[in-house]
């Protein structure tokens, strides 16, 4: 026997297909489904979520925070038995510069190593992502300010250790004001760095070419920090660059919060009698010991302009092969 045929010319099947042309037309005063809004959870429970998500990833991912954090131990063990108590040498400019370039160092080092070792965690993150937005789980926004969140308190227990080894082996001086400047600019230079690779990714279609592209600003970065090159002598046509490099604004913070203040004279090639050490950071490298504030400000609004524009690049843009 032919099941098909006999179904076919059953009455089973004409009921039921009676039925399905009567199901498939709504009826009179009906209404769509309508849902009122897209995700069945608000901003907040979907930001929730998603921190919440992220924080058992970052902590489930001990190859990502471990190699991080004991990077940074590392730099500063190196950076402070190299520079062993040169802190409290400032009797001549090249004992000045020198302990300059050791905070410079050491931070661009720390910064770099978060920039490149978040990027392979964010470029993970986003493919997962990709699927979940298509499931309807949650939108581009919460995931990217969950992630961004995350990142705070290990970058923070990051730059606690990292801030008291320096701060201790070079011997600065010991007041709660220079080393509560010295934390705060290293926290957010170290922040700025993670969110700038974490950007990158978002603009790129993998953590490959997005550590081809941040490494071309790195040496951006070094030529218009303002301590190769200082800024009263940058070319006034390449000056704009420098007010918008954030590495500059990072040496300014960290020059100007331990030395900008000090009425200890200094020796100076060619020039007598001897300036402070105060004149000196003022005249030669252009810094303003009053302009802490400003610093802080620029310093914090770096990073959340590479938060938000990671933010805003994992919203619009997709780069899903299939």
């Amino acid at each position: 026997m032919d099941f098909a045929e006999h179904y076919k010319s059953s009455s089973l099947n004409q009921r039921n297909k009676a039925l399905v042309k009567e199901l498939s037309t709504p009826p009179p005063g009906a209404k769509d489904l309508y849902f009122l809004t897209q995700y069945s959870q608000s901003i907040w429970g979907q930001f929730k979520s998603c921190i919440w998500k992220q924080w058992w990833t970052y902590w489930r991912s001990p190859d990502y925070n471990l190699v991080r954090f004991s990077f940074t131990l590392a730099a500063a063990l190196l950076v402070g038995t190299i520079f062993w108590k040169v802190g409290t040498k400032r009797e001549n400019t090249n004992d000045l510069t020198m302990i300059i370039g050791a905070m410079y160092a050491a931070v661009l080092f720390v910064g770099i190593n978060n920039c490149s070792t978040v990027q392979p965690i964010v470029a993970v993150e986003r493919t997962v992502f990709y699927r979940e937005r298509a499931a309807g789980m949650y939108s581009a926004m919460p995931y990217a300010m969950a992630q961004v969140v995350a990142e705070i308190p290990y970058v923070f227990f990051q730059t606690a250790y990292y801030s008291l080894i320096v701060y201790a082996l070079v011997s600065f001086q010991w007041t709660a004001a220079k080393f509560f400047w010295f934390f705060f600019v290293s926290f957010f230079s170290f922040l700025y760095f993670t969110y700038y690779g974490m950007m990158t990714v978002s603009i790129t279609p993998n953590h490959q070419v997005a550590s081809i592209f941040a490494a071309a600003f790195y040496a951006v970065f070094n030529l218009f920090s303002g301590f190769f090159i200082p800024r009263p002598k940058i070319p006034k046509w390449w000056i704009w660059y420098y007010w918008i490099c954030p590495l500059a604004w990072t040496v300014y913070g960290l020059i100007v919060s331990q030395y900008g203040d000090l009425e200890d004279t200094i020796k100076v090639p060619g020039m007598s009698p001897d300036p402070t050490i105060k004149w000196y950071v003022q005249n030669h490298f252009g810094y303003d010991p009053n302009f802490m504030a400003p610093v802080a400000v620029v310093l914090v609004g770096f990073g959340v302009f590479f938060a938000f524009m990671y933010a805003y690049c994992i919203k619009t843009l997709n780069f899903q092969m299939r």
